[in-house]
Parts: structure tokens; C-alpha cells; sequence
């Protein structure tokens, strides 16, 4: 009877690590592929905000629906936002953060290892990927701005460099690329390629903070992400009506 149930607690404790290792597994062997896209449905604009800053965001235009941006101009190229004067959803997705688009290069997604920043330099602007884990690697020149001017302005990619999207089990994600294949390419830089227009590694700056990933993709909220906001406004509602109960009981027993 002892050697029984000393087997069955030895069972359930088997159980119970591979039900809390397995998971944590499976993420960690999570591969993501990419799927090639329209070039013209996606662009990469750099924001101006605050003091001489810039964030970089990605649009992509959904084909047949409400124009999301227009451009205007040369070095550099001016963006007109003209998603921010309707509802987008549904006709263009915007990523504003290193959750919604990432450096993939030959094949590998660097994910959060390498960090795309926008920074100055002798009045242009300049798109590079730096190494998040190893601060002594150079940047990667992804792109630049082809001029400065404190406008919304478009990232033009270097040769080799284009869009793509992330996928999963065939599934396309939201997630963009900014791709480079060398095997296509003429040219075929390493991947912390720093030469381009006399812009040298050591003057490029470190981003102040890794991007927090605040918001990924603006589209219309899913169900999910409904239920998300649903759960507060339902918890005040079980709240308050609670409290009506209790009060009606309350003044049930005075009446009494």
C-alpha cells in the first residue's frame, strides 16, 4: 500500500514538471519564417517629436481602401499622415515599435537582439539597427532620410534592404521586416556594415531606452482585446451590483 502510493505521488510530481517545462519549450522553439510583400503598400516614416527626436513608424496601406499617407517633395521626401484624419481601421496598420517590425537578415530574425533607432548625422537622418546585447558591435545602416528637415520624412532603404512579414505555420502575422538577402544582393555587406555616405560607427549614439512596445498595430480590436476592456467596466458592474444586493438585504432586516 506504501510502495503504491509513494508511486502515485511520484506520477503526479512527473506530471506536474512536464506540464510547467513543456510550454516554456515550445516558446522557446518558436521559428518564424516571412512572406514577401508589395513594396508600395509599406513605407517607413520618421516622426518628429519633443526636441530633435524621431521615432520610426511603418505603415502599410490595405489595397483598395482610404489612401494612409501621401508623399511630397525630395531630399528628403515629406510624408503627409493622412491616416490621422479618419478611422483607419481597416484600412491601413501602423507599427510604432520594435514589437511590430524587427531587422531580419539572411534568413535570421534578430527579434529584439538588434533594435532599430533613428539619429542625426551631418543634417541627415539615418535608420541603423544596433546591437542590444553587444554595445561594442557597429550598426547596421538600414536606411536614411536623405536630408533632415523636422517633418514627418521618408526612410529610403539602402540597396538589398526591403519589406517583408513576419509568419507563422504559413499564418501571416503583423509583425514587419526590414529584410536584407545577401544572396541576392551584388553588394554584399556583413551584417554591421557601417560605411555608407562617410557616416563613421563611433559618432552613431545608443538609443536613450529599449522601445516598450506600447503599440504594436492600430487596427479595430479584435475579440479578445474586447473582452480586455470589457473586463473592467464588468467588474464595476458586479461591484455595484453587489452592493445594491447587500443594501437591499440590509434594509430587509430593519424592515423586519
Amino acid at each position: 500500500m506504501l510502495k503504491l502510493l509513494i508511486s502515485t505521488k511520484l506520477s503526479i510530481l512527473a506530471l506536474t514538471t512536464l506540464s510547467t517545462i513543456l510550454p516554456f519549450q515550445s516558446a522557446q522553439a518558436i521559428t518564424f519564417q516571412e512572406t514577401e510583400v508589395n513594396q508600395s503598400d509599406f513605407i517607413a516614416v520618421a516622426q518628429p517629436y519633443g526636441e530633435n527626436k524621431y521615432n520610426l513608424i511603418v505603415i502599410e496601406q490595405i489595397p483598395q481602401k482610404n489612401s494612409c499617407w501621401s508623399e511630397m517633395g525630395a531630399n528628403p521626401v515629406n510624408v503627409d499622415l493622412l491616416l490621422i484624419n479618419f478611422d483607419f481601421s481597416g484600412h491601413c496598420r501602423r507599427s510604432t515599435d520594435a514589437n511590430g517590425y524587427s531587422i531580419r537578415y539572411d534568413g535570421q530574425d534578430y527579434g529584439l537582439d538588434i533594435l532599430l533607432n533613428l539619429t542625426e548625422r551631418d543634417g541627415n537622418l539615418v535608420l541603423v539597427g544596433i546591437n542590444r546585447k553587444d554595445s561594442s558591435q557597429p550598426p547596421i545602416i538600414v536606411g536614411t532620410a536623405q536630408g533632415l528637415n523636422g517633418q514627418p520624412m521618408k526612410i529610403q532603404l539602402n540597396p538589398g534592404w526591403r519589406f517583408s512579414k513576419r509568419t507563422y505555420e504559413g499564418k501571416m502575422l503583423g509583425h514587419v521586416y526590414f529584410s536584407y538577402d545577401s544572396s541576392a544582393t551584388q553588394v554584399n555587406p556583413p551584417v554591421n556594415e557601417t560605411v555608407i555616405n562617410g557616416i563613421p560607427e563611433n559618432n552613431i549614439p545608443l538609443p536613450e531606452e529599449i522601445p516598450q512596445g506600447t503599440i504594436q498595430e492600430i487596427v479595430s480590436p479584435d475579440v479578445q482585446q474586447q473582452k480586455e476592456i470589457e473586463k473592467p467596466v464588468n467588474k464595476l458592474e458586479e461591484r455595484k451590483t453587489n452592493s445594491s444586493r447587500r443594501s437591499s438585504l440590509t434594509q430587509s432586516r430593519w424592515d423586519r
